[in-house]
C-alpha cells in the first residue's frame, strides 16, 4: 500500500520560492511508494502544476507566527490555529495519511496535529535567523518539540535550532536541488531584442523585484562598471510580487534614469524563457541583502555560466572559487570588483565548473534521495495512528 504523505505549504505565492522547491520533491518522488497530498491557504498558479505531478491539492484556514504585521497578527493566527487544528485532522483521518511534512518554520498546525494523532511529521526551515533572535529561537524550539526531523537549507539556518549550549537533535541539512535540463526550448534572441553587439557582455540578474533582493546595489555597481567597460549590459528579469513592492520598483526605476543606465541596464520584466535567457549570458550575478537558498543559482549553474553572489545565507554553500566569487552584501563596490574579476579569468571555465559541481551536489535525485531517507526512517517508527 502507498504511502500517503501530506505536505503543507502555508502561503499561495505567485513567483516560486517554497512551492519550486516543493514541485521538484514532488516529481521526484517515487509514485509507486508514495502517494502527496498539498495543503495550501487558496488557490494559486501552482495548483495546476501540483496536480499535474498527481498531488491531491486541498485548502485550509493555516495559522502561520512569524513577523507580526499588527497588534491582532498573534490573536487572529492563534484563533486560526485552533480552526485549522481540527480541519487538519479530519484530512489526516479521512486520507489516511502516513507523514505530515510542513514547510516554513513559522507554520503551525499539521506539526501539533501529528503529536496528537501519533503521525510522524517533518518541518523545513527556509527561514534565516533575523532580528529579534529570541522569536526566531522560540519558533524554533516549537519545532523541535512537535516535529521528529527538523530539514535546514544551509549551515546559517541551524543556529535558530540551538538555544544556548543545547542543540536539537532533530536537525537534518538538505541542499535543494534541480532537474537538470540540456535542452532548454530558445526563447527570444536577446541581443537581438536589445539590440546588443557581439562583444557586449550580458550580466543577467533573475530576482523578484523587492528590497530583499539588494538590486539597488546592482544599479550603483552598473553605473561605476560602464565607465571603463560600456560593452558590459546588465539585464533583469523579474518583478514585484506583492502590492507594497511596487513602490521599490519605482525607486530601482528612477534610480536608474538618474544614473543614466538606459543603454545599459534593461529591466525585462517577468519571462517564460529564463533558462534561454541565462544560456545566452556570460555571467549571472545575485546582489541580495537577505537570501536563504536560491535556486536560481543553481538554475544560473546549469546552464555553465559563474557567479557573483552575495555573502548571505546558503550562497557561499552554493558557489565556491573555482565557479564564482562571493562577496559582501550591500556593498556596490565590491559587488563590481566581483564582477570585474569573473570577466578577468576564464570565466567560462568557471562556468563549467559550476555545471559540474551541480552534478556533484544539487540535483534533484539528490534531494529527494535525501528527503525520503528521512521519510522511511519515520515510517519504520510504526503504524500512524490507531
Amino acid at each position: 500500500m502507498k504511502k500517503k504523505i501530506l505536505y503543507i505549504q502555508p502561503y499561495a505565492s505567485h513567483v516560486g520560492g517554497v512551492d519550486s522547491v516543493l514541485l521538484q520533491l514532488i516529481d521526484g518522488l517515487n509514485k509507486n511508494i508514495y502517494e502527496p497530498f498539498v495543503v495550501l491557504p487558496n488557490q494559486s498558479p501552482y495548483v495546476e502544476k501540483y496536480q499535474k505531478l498527481g498531488a491531491t491539492v486541498l485548502f485550509e484556514p493555516l495559522a502561520v507566527f512569524g513577523k507580526p504585521t499588527s497588534w491582532k497578527y498573534y490573536i487572529e493566527n492563534f484563533y486560526i490555529l485552533i480552526k485549522s487544528i481540527g480541519r487538519l485532522k479530519k484530512i489526516v483521518k479521512n486520507h489516511k495519511i502516513d507523514l505530515i511534512h510542513s514547510h516554513k518554520m513559522e507554520l503551525m498546525g499539521g506539526n501539533i496535529v501529528g503529536k496528537i494523532l501519533n503521525v510522524p511529521t517533518v518541518q523545513t526551515i527556509h527561514e534565516l535567523p533575523r532580528n529579534p533572535l529570541i522569536a526566531y529561537k522560540a519558533v524554533g524550539y516549537l519545532n523541535h518539540l512537535f516535529n521528529d526531523a527538523v530539514i535546514v537549507l544551509c549551515n546559517r539556518s541551524k543556529s535558530v535550532m540551538e538555544w544556548g549550549r543545547l542543540k536539537s537533535n532533530k536537525v537534518r541539512k538538505i541542499y535543494n536541488g534541480i532537474s537538470i535540463k540540456d535542452n532548454n526550448p530558445l526563447g527570444s534572441n536577446i541581443r537581438e531584442e536589445l539590440n546588443l553587439s557581439k562583444e557586449d557582455k550580458i550580466a543577467i540578474t533573475v530576482a523578484r523585484l523587492s528590497p530583499m533582493k539588494g538590486i539597488e546595489f546592482l544599479l550603483d555597481a552598473a553605473n561605476e562598471l560602464k565607465k571603463e567597460n560600456p560593452n558590459l549590459k546588465f539585464v533583469i528579469i523579474g518583478d514585484v510580487a506583492f502590492e507594497h513592492e511596487k513602490e521599490y520598483k519605482e525607486v530601482l526605476i528612477n534610480k536608474s534614469k538618474k544614473l543614466n543606465l538606459e543603454g545599459t541596464v534593461f529591466f525585462l520584466g517577468l519571462r517564460r524563457d529564463v533558462p534561454s535567457l541565462l544560456n545566452q549570458s556570460d555571467i549571472f550575478i545575485l546582489p541580495s541583502v537577505y537570501d536563504i537558498f536560491p535556486t536560481v543559482i543553481l538554475e544560473a549553474m546549469s546552464c555553465s555560466i559563474p557567479i557573483v553572489g552575495t555573502d548571505v545565507g546558503g550562497v557561499p554553500e552554493m558557489v565556491r572559487n573555482n565557479t564564482g566569487i562571493i562577496v559582501p552584501a550591500s556593498d556596490s563596490r565590491k559587488l563590481a570588483q566581483g564582477v570585474k574579476e569573473i570577466l578577468n579569468n576564464d570565466y567560462k571555465l568557471m562556468g563549467k565548473n559550476g555545471r559540474e559541481l551541480l552534478e556533484r551536489e544539487f540535483t534533484q535525485e539528490k534531494y529527494v534521495s535525501q528527503t525520503v531517507e528521512i521519510y522511511e526512517g519515520l515510517l519504520k517508527i510504526g503504524d500512524s495512528y490507531e
